[in-house]
């Protein structure tokens, strides 16, 4: 078997790395670098990939459980196989992770909703280590002089599948015709959420990227929605409330 992966123009070293590298990717089709006892390739192969496939278990906890032992295998070694990843840090692998499942050419009408529900795996993970956002002052936001503005660690997702409640028994192959929206969020207690919400809920927390003071927030969300500006408040302000205890959103001056 030729490796026909590694370069003829690279040094004798970078030649011997590149065989390595390619042969722990993909056993079966390349050769392992001459002069090293085979019986240490396979312990390294080994390493390598229950690492990996450990790791991502882990990292993947909703959609684990839909697969076998031998697909989950099949997966993990096509993401060590075909996925060129560009960071060598441990807490960026899921999203390269599922940037292979997005791109890859795998059959995906078993579980098509794979890439969502890992997506959103991976996205807990990154809340997790999210820096903190800036300390809530808990001011009034009735006054014009405070504004609302929604926290450094939340994700706003959008899905074709519900999958923060999808479950190996309950989920069938019927597409959702409707969209799913998620807020995704560490709270005060630096545990990370998901809640489904509903569009506008969605759309005033995009708005909320830059700190706005809540007339000016409904007097925005009023002209989008075609909604009455003392109406739109009036349903608000709880919403806001609720976000504001959870952490969801900050309240700070106007500046």
């Amino acid at each position: 078997m030729v490796d026909s992966n590694v370069r003829d123009d690279f040094p004798d070293y970078q030649r011997i790395q590149q065989q390595f590298a390619n042969y722990i990717r993909d056993p079966e089709h390349n050769t392992a670098p001459p002069g090293i006892e085979q019986r240490r390739m396979d312990i390294y192969k080994r390493l390598f990939f229950n690492n990996l496939a450990s790791f991502c278990a882990k990292s993947f906890k909703s959609f684990r459980p839909f697969v076998d032992d031998d697909q989950w295998d099949k997966l993990i070694r096509g993401f060590m196989r075909e996925h060129s990843c560009s960071s060598p840090y441990f807490k960026d692998i899921p999203l390269a992770f599922v940037e292979y499942l997005e791109n890859s050419d795998r059959d995906r009408t078993e579980y098509p909703f794979m890439s969502e529900m890992c997506h959103l795996d991976a996205m807990r993970m990154q809340l997790r280590l999210a820096p903190d956002a800036p300390r809530c002052n808990n001011l009034d936001i009735y006054k014009d002089a405070t504004c609302v503005q929604r926290s450094s660690t939340v994700r706003l997702l959008s899905y074709q599948w519900p999958v923060h409640k999808l479950t190996p028994a309950t989920w069938n192959s019927q597409q959702p015709k409707q969209p799913t929206w998620l807020i995704a969020f560490r709270d005060r207690n630096d545990q990370v959420e998901v809640l489904g919400t509903n569009v506008r809920t969605f759309r005033m927390l995009e708005v909320l990227e830059h700190p706005l003071s809540l007339s000016k927030l409904t007097t925005q969300l009023s002209e989008e929605f075609d909604v009455a500006h003392e109406l739109l408040f009036n349903q608000l302000v709880p919403t806001i409330e609720v976000f504001n205890k959870r952490g969801v959103i900050l309240t700070t001056h106007k500046n």
